[in-house]
């Protein structure tokens, strides 16, 4: 190994982690016959570096792979600079397994450094949050290397991969509860992430990559009369009809009705077609398997989707979700959920993944009160936030209304709410059950009774969590807000300034 002239720790980092190990790293006892300097990424002249030179870059990713902040003018300089062929590096990434682009930062950096000719140590390290195991491996190959021993780190391999579609974890279901008495029931289901090295906080998503009903599945293929398009279309999406797909299937069937509900005039009238439908029912209404031949309908069908569902829960080896079960005649036939069926129905696991969702996550400052509304399973992420402070032992000011149908046959997680309450994890319990009263009682009821202190709640800096039914839910409590805390400023309403102010978390499906 040629001489080492310097040694340069560079770390970017958002939250501190990296900018730590960064200095953990330049502090390490192998490492000090080299007097590591540790700088932020932006503070590296990278017109400096030369033959000689050693970066060891440490940094997190920020978002979906882009470069922290004290990393950006270093990756701008390094894209246009032409070459360091006499810079040697290495890179140890930190990210979140939660995102599609994973270490994306770290990962193009490591391609970049290689672009312009600079020569690796040692294999690039992928760390999610478990990142120290990985770290005390690495640091002492790495002295290694850097006193000699160039042969060290040729057998190391650091690197986690995440999760995703094509390549989903398959979690055992530990746990199927029903959560209420009314039909369609909502259920509480438990997955076993044992082994995964998934890491998830609440307000994450859990993707669930399902199996099409098999009942379907061989209604088509007895529509085709082939027995073949069981397996042809097992994994292709049947439920969830785009446009192009609809436009493709109106031209090639030449169905006047079904061109006439594609005009944008008749988006209504579409939507009102498709609610509950499946390929089934637009193929036996608008075509024959002679306009639109199975080989052809192949070409235009996309994977089966990921179905994405709320955590309701905070982390550790499980994760539980809170779902509704979908089940319905439409046709005289008999429809199940996609994802739905196989997670309530007695499948042993479920194929999924983890999304990070950090805009659903809790801020961290304790003195800032909390308003979390729900209703039905939009409960869900508010269980998770709920549990994720009682775990920690953290006291904050959690107000949390819930809406849903019936008291007596619908008042999900009932008695860990009433638990919480009784702990104070959970400041005030509000209810709003629609169907109880001679009046209909939703949950912007609930907010508007003078006892709820919307109003405070909103003056001291409160943030708002909600999650539930878009079409009916959002409208109606930002009209509440609106009304109950009007803005002192002309140019925007309060609902706008608490988005604008990052104050409002809303999960609506």
């Amino acid at each position: 190994m040629n001489a080492i002239r310097r040694v340069l720790v560079g770390y970017g980092s958002e939250s501190g982690n990296a900018r730590d190990l960064a200095h953990r790293l330049g502090s390490y006892p192998m490492l000090a016959p080299h007097a590591p300097q540790v700088l932020p990424f932006n503070e590296i002249d990278v017109r400096s570096l030369g033959a000689g030179d050693v970066l060891l870059a440490v940094s997190s990713s920020f978002g979906d792979g882009e470069p922290p902040a004290n990393a950006e003018r270093f990756t701008d300089a390094l894209r246009q600079h032409t070459a360091l062929p006499g810079l040697r590096y290495a890179v140890f990434g930190l990210g979140d397994t939660g995102y599609p682009r994973f270490c994306g930062f770290t990962k193009g950096l490591d391609a970049l450094l290689g672009e312009k000719q600079a020569r690796p140590l040692l294999h690039r390290v992928d760390a999610d949050a478990g990142y120290e195991g990985f770290f005390q491996q690495w640091a002492p190959v790495l002295g290694a290397v850097l006193n000699g021993d160039t042969e060290a780190g040729r057998d190391l391999h650091l690197q986690v991969s995440a999760y995703s579609a094509e390549d989903a974890f398959t979690a055992p279901v530990l746990e199927r509860r029903r959560l209420s008495l009314s039909d369609p029931a909502a259920w509480h289901v438990e997955l076993d992430l044992r082994g995964s090295g998934m890491h998830w906080r609440a307000g994450d998503t859990l993707h669930v990559v399902p199996q099409n009903d098999p009942a379907l599945l061989q209604a088509i293929a007895d529509w085709y009369a082939d027995p073949d398009a069981v397996e042809l279309l097992r994994h292709r999406e049947l439920r969830q009809l785009g446009k192009g797909l609809l436009r493709d299937l109106a031209r090639m069937s030449g169905s006047e009705t079904l061109k006439d509900l594609l005009k944008s005039s008749q988006r209504a009238a579409l939507d009102a077609y498709l609610h509950g439908a499946d390929l089934l029912d637009v193929l036996s209404d608008h075509a024959s398997p002679e306009s639109v031949p199975l080989a052809a309908l192949l070409e235009r069908l996309s994977p089966c989707l990921p179905r994405a569902y709320s955590i309701a829960s905070s982390g550790g080896d499980s994760v539980a979700l809170c779902i509704r079960e979908v089940r319905y005649v439409r046709n005289g036939r008999e429809r199940v959920g996609t994802a739905t069926s196989g997670l309530l129905q007695g499948d042993a696991a479920a194929r999924v993944y983890c999304r990070s969702n950090p805009g659903f996550h809790l801020g961290t400052d304790p003195a800032t009160p909390l308003l979390m509304v729900g209703t039905g399973t939009g409960i869900a992420p508010l269980m998770g936030l709920v549990q994720e402070l009682a775990a920690a032992g953290t006291q904050r000011e959690v107000h949390l209304v819930f809406g849903e149908k019936h008291r007596a046959r619908d008042f999900l997680y009932q008695q860990q709410l009433q638990d919480w309450v009784a702990a104070g994890t959970i400041t005030r319990l509000h209810t709003a059950f629609s169907r109880d009263g001679a009046d209909k009682y939703y949950v912007q009821h609930a907010l508007a009774e003078p006892g709820t202190g919307v109003h405070e709640l909103i003056a001291r800096g409160a943030h708002l969590y909600l999650c539930g039914n878009k079409r009916h839910l959002e409208g109606s409590v930002r009209d509440t807000i609106n009304t109950l805390c009007p803005s002192p400023g002309a140019q925007s309403d309060t609902w706008s300034q608490l988005r604008a102010e990052g104050r409002l978390h809303c999960e609506l499906y």
